[in-house]
């Protein structure tokens, strides 16, 4: 019966390690602080993003297409939203240089560049993956999510990529109430 018990808690602590490992970060919980770096040499802090919306792309660099749907969609919605409520929200967008070795590092940061100027936005690096770990992010593929100006996530998908035609609607909802959260502060 002893015995029984100790592989039990033990089965259980084990159980409770894995899904704290596993982790992930939910709607509801603080977005964790990051420090991303463009291309260019540009520093973006998440400090710097306080009292904002948001929307936030973390990609594999041969991923980025997935998710192209929304990111039309999303530029569509906000170029429709009255100029006071475009400036509440940032778009970032972050690709995954972890796996760029020292010596290819340039080639990463002129296609950082190259791409910020394709799509008219600075697109960061995140060089060591810590906000990839610290988010919970996959290695391989697309994540998308908002948070809203009081630091907390409103929305998170780790795979953007199957966020279909259907879901744009609550997306564009959730932008536009966490926008009014904001002017309001």
């Amino acid at each position: 019966m002893k015995r029984t018990s100790i592989l039990l808690a033990l089965a259980l602590s084990a159980l409770a390690a894995g899904a704290a490992l596993a982790g992930a970060l939910a709607v509801g919980q603080p977005a964790p602080a990051f420090t991303v770096v463009s291309g260019d040499e540009k520093t973006l802090d998440s400090s710097q993003l306080k009292g904002k919306v948001v929307t936030l792309f973390y990609e594999d660099r041969d991923k980025v297409e997935e998710s192209r749907p929304l990111k039309n969609e999303l530029n569509r919605f906000l170029a429709q939203q009255p100029p006071g409520i475009r400036k509440l929200v940032a778009r970032v967008a972050v690709v995954d240089c972890s796996s760029a070795a020292w010596p290819f590092k340039g080639f990463w940061r002129d296609g950082l560049k190259e791409a910020s100027q394709k799509e008219g936005m600075t697109i960061y690096g995140d060089w060591d993956g810590k906000m990839r770990a610290a988010y919970g992010f996959p290695e391989d593929g697309t994540s998308f999510l908002v948070v809203g100006p009081d630091g907390k996530v409103k929305f998170i998908a780790r795979d953007a990529g199957r966020i279909g035609p259907g879901r744009f609607g609550r997306i564009e909802q959730i932008i536009t109430q966490a926008a009014a959260q904001a002017r309001a502060r």
